[in-house]
């Protein structure tokens, strides 16, 4: 389909109104909106625009989107932190689970700098953790430098085969400026998430876990990244 076929398709769907998820839990939304357009993994081919990448969010949600998830260099960056500033959960577990920023320091001393072409993680221990911004530059053009975001009315119980969905707004964001993205991350529009703990059962219960460092933007400062964002619905 091309843009002006998908831009029908999209309004469709909105006038069907709520319509009831695909699959409970987060993921359900996304799933829904693929059902409803036809396709079978989250991205799109249109001609006149290119592959896009899908994604779908709650219209309400405050929660932001993840764009990208590295791990740090230099290797085992990650680990040193963790036994640097590790502290101990409700539930007696050990964790490091850490939003930094660029404008300020956080409660355990976190700072994000850009110096160049590296995007550093500032600490008293002064322990080396860094991430060369080409590397998320070539992680989010591989998906695509498109994107179309869709947002959605939730109505039912949350996260359950109860949940129903009605797709109300969509736009469409194009040309990834890597400037822009070093900014974002200085006016604390994209936002650095550390979430390393331990596993809590299994074999390997009580042994070091990192679930990935996230870099998470929140689904009204997309525009920030792009040098292109229509509003398609």
């Amino acid at each position: 389909m091309n843009l002006q076929k998908l831009t029908e398709k999209i309004l469709e769907i909105k006038n069907k109104g709520f319509i009831r998820t695909r699959r409970i839990n987060d993921t359900g939304i996304g799933k829904t909106l693929e059902d409803l357009l036809g396709i079978k993994e989250n991205n799109l081919k249109v001609p006149d625009v290119g592959e896009i990448e899908l994604k779908a969010k709650r219209i309400d949600s405050q929660s932001m989107l993840t764009i990208a998830t590295k791990a740090p260099k230099p290797r085992g960056a990650n680990r040193r932190l963790f036994e640097e500033y590790k502290y101990k959960d409700e539930e007696g577990c050990y964790c490091l689970y850490s939003t930094v920023y660029g404008s300020r320091y956080n409660p355990q001393g976190f700072k994000i700098n850009v110096s160049g072409d590296r995007i550093e993680l500032e600490n008293v221990e002064n322990i080396e953790v860094y991430w060369p911004v080409t590397i998320f530059y070539d992680v989010l053009k591989s998906k695509s430098d498109k994107m179309l975001l869709v947002f959605a009315e939730t109505e039912g119980e949350r996260r359950t085969q109860r949940e129903r969905f009605r797709f109300t707004e969509a736009h469409l964001l194009s040309d990834l400026n890597i400037d822009k993205f070093k900014k974002a991350i200085q006016d604390d529009k994209l936002k650095i998430d550390i979430r390393i703990g331990v596993y809590r059962s299994g074999p390997s219960k009580g042994m070091y876990h990192d679930h990935g460092t996230g870099f998470r933007i929140h689904k009204r400062d997309f525009s920030y990244l792009y040098d292109n964002y229509q509003q398609i619905i």
